[in-house]
């Protein structure tokens, strides 16, 4: 595993190469963006945001079309503002298999466990993190929003927090619903963000049906979930940049 070091304006990010797992099939670039404190205040310890399709994040020479969220600007002015907490964010670069791992499927779960037993484990020995649940978070778009939602619903002992833009919830013909809709237990402790954008039209079906579900399994907007329907956004990277602040602020609230 090759490790480097870039500094920036907005903080410091540092790239982690070719991480093998023992349960997937490609190795992968890690991404990690420190805020600017992080090198100063010594003993100071963050909460982590795990992102999926993490080539697209920070780096428009990896991003999709050369067209990156620009996450870490965003978090840096967030922070700036104190419309956020200080975080580690950690952006996981997919693979050819994106499309299996994304979802449900025994790929996915094995995703999950990379990302819980193998992934976790280093990032918490290399930077000073807090671990615990409540400190933890997952994000991701599109299918990499239906992993996001099932990271949290099979491990919120892990991941207390869940940001889930422009869901592919219609993955194998909609089953995330009957695993919510079956779920005979009580409410589970995690923090849902939800969203789609009005030119997402094959998504937005699945997008009311799960805010549905959730209410009727306890949720409360402004509480433990929030969601929108944001006005005159298409399915692409630019998008997805241009409102991540709605689910930074809401899962990691100053």
């Amino acid at each position: 595993m090759e490790w480097t070091r870039e500094r920036i304006g907005e903080g410091s990010i540092e790239y982690h190469r070719q991480i093998e797992s023992s349960r997937l099939r490609y190795p992968r670039d890690v991404i990690v963006w420190l805020p600017p404190s992080y090198h100063q205040a010594r003993r100071k310890r963050y909460p982590v945001l795990y992102m999926h399709d993490g080539q697209n994040l920070m780096d428009p020479s990896t991003a999709f079309l050369g067209i990156d969220w620009r996450v870490d600007e965003a978090a840096h002015d967030l922070i700036r503002r104190k419309k956020m907490k200080e975080i580690l964010i950690v952006g996981i670069y997919n693979t050819p298999d994106r499309e299996q791992e994304y979802t449900g499927s025994l790929s996915g779960r094995n995703y999950a466990s990379f990302v819980i037993q193998e992934l976790k484990p280093m990032i918490d020995s290399t930077y000073r993190t807090k671990s615990d649940p409540k400190n933890t978070g997952v994000m991701g778009s599109s299918l990499g929003g239906l992993i996001s939602f099932l990271f949290g619903w099979w491990h919120p002992d892990v991941f207390g927090k869940a940001g889930c833009m422009s869901n592919s919830f219609f993955w194998n013909d909609y089953h995330v619903f009957q695993d919510v809709k079956e779920y005979p237990g009580p409410k589970k402790p995690i923090r849902y963000y939800l969203d789609v954008g009005s030119r997402e039209v094959f998504l937005r079906t699945g997008y009311q049906k799960m805010v549905r579900l959730l209410q009727q399994k306890g949720y409360r907007k402004n509480v433990d979930l929030q969601y929108y329907l944001v006005q005159g956004a298409s399915h692409d990277e630019k998008s997805w940049g241009k409102r991540v602040w709605r689910p930074l602020t809401f899962l990691f609230p100053y």
